[in-house]
């Protein structure tokens, strides 16, 4: 409803700006003044195609996309793959699931945020959860926007260990770069004896 009365708003503003009556916006629709008033003012009844005609009578084409804002839900593929990478952290490991990145306004979500405390340093490992690899490329411009807002030290995607992502790994690997070569080994070694962990990379679990 608000974005249909921001809608609405913009074309009364239009209407308005080029002296068009309600009058003659009402013979166009083929309705009364009371009811082009009610058209034009009313976003609780207000419907695509009532938008639409509105837009054309004005000069105007209605276009309606889709802004990515925040993260997706989860599907029960990667719930479960959230308790399975849990059974690897040793009890130090202090974990927030669901954790917004940093930021006022911010919609989007670490899956999980390790955070440890090591002589005196905390050390913030964000980690994304993965239960098929679907867009390379996707994946990869999301990572990298992560590293630049998520504010943490290190990185991990984690991934369900079945054929399609084991045939895929290594060239996410390779698109996400260097940073991300870290051996598999070292890091769920790190994570089962709660030590800070070597760099970021990609797990399969």
């Amino acid at each position: 409803m608000e974005l249909a009365g921001r809608v609405l708003a913009e074309l009364r503003a239009s209407r308005v700006n080029a002296n068009v009556s309600l009058e003659a916006v009402g013979a166009q629709l083929g309705c009364s003044l009371s009811s082009a008033w009610r058209r034009e003012t009313n976003a609780a009844r207000a419907t695509v195609v009532g938008l639409s005609e509105l837009a054309s009578i004005l000069g105007y084409e209605l276009s309606i996309g889709l802004h990515p804002v925040g993260d997706p839900i989860r599907d029960k593929g990667a719930q479960a793959l959230g308790r399975r990478f849990d059974a690897h952290l040793a009890p130090t490991w202090r974990v927030t699931n669901e954790a917004l990145l940093p930021g006022p306004g911010e919609l989007r979500a670490w899956d999980k945020l390790l955070r440890l405390q090591d002589e005196g340093r905390r050390h913030l490992v964000g980690v994304d959860l993965e239960s098929r690899i679907r867009d390379i490329q996707q994946l990869v411009r999301r990572t990298h926007r992560r590293e630049r807002d998520g504010g943490v030290d290190v990185i991990l995607i984690v991934l369900s260990d079945s054929s399609t992502n084991r045939r895929l790994v290594d060239e996410l690997r390779s698109a996400l770069g260097q940073s991300y070569a870290t051996s598999p080994r070292a890091i769920l070694r790190a994570l089962r004896e709660g030590r800070p962990l070597p760099g970021s990379g990609v797990l399969l679990i």
